[in-house]
Formats: structure tokens, C-alpha cells, sequence
């Protein structure tokens, strides 16, 4: 079978759907393109925990976007940094200043 990775909001939807018994549970699977046995892990992640259990695997993604754009604000601080001291330095060679 094909993996196939599920966002949070569609783990959500096919773990309420399993627990709604619209479907039987092979059926469901197949529908998503995931195994009986993921599904029901899904199922048991989601009553341990809810919606957040399964938004859980995202938060890699949100720690590397954290640390990136963490990363851009120090090189921000840095250019602003250097152009203050490059603007300080001009202001006192046109006024004459020591």
C-alpha cells in the first residue's frame, strides 16, 4: 500500500468518521490511503490526547521554521547594527563633530 501522510485535519476528519461508525474501518482506510492499523493508532492518539496528539508530528516543522526565522532576525539585528554605527560616524563627519 502507498504511504500516505495525512494532514491533522484529515486525521481529524477519518478518526471521526471511525468513531461515528459512518464506515467500517477497511473501507475508511482505504478511502485515505492508509493501513487498518494506522488508522486505529490515529483513533487511540486522538482519544489520548484530541485534535493536539495528532498535530504533534507537525511540530517539527514549526520548530525548523522557529529556529530559520530566529536566524533572520539576529542577521536583521546585525545589518542594523552596523548601519547605525555607519550612520552615527556620518552624522559627525558632516557636522564637524569629534
Amino acid at each position: 500500500m502507498k504511504r500516505t501522510k495525512l494532514t491533522a485535519e484529515e486525521q481529524l476528519e477519518v478518526v471521526l468518521a471511525l468513531l461515528r461508525k459512518e464506515e467500517p474501518a477497511r473501507v475508511l482506510a482505504r478511502r485515505y490511503g492508509i493501513s487498518e492499523p494506522t488508522l486505529y493508532r490515529m483513533r487511540e492518539r486522538f482519544l489520548s490526547g484530541g485534535k493536539n496528539a495528532l498535530q504533534s508530528q507537525d511540530s517539527d516543522g514549526r520548530a525548523k521554521e522557529i529556529k530559520k526565522l530566529a536566524k533572520e532576525l539576529g542577521e536583521r539585528d546585525r545589518v542594523i547594527g552596523e548601519l547605525t554605527i555607519a550612520n552615527r560616524i556620518l552624522k559627525k563627519t558632516a557636522t564637524g563633530g569629534p
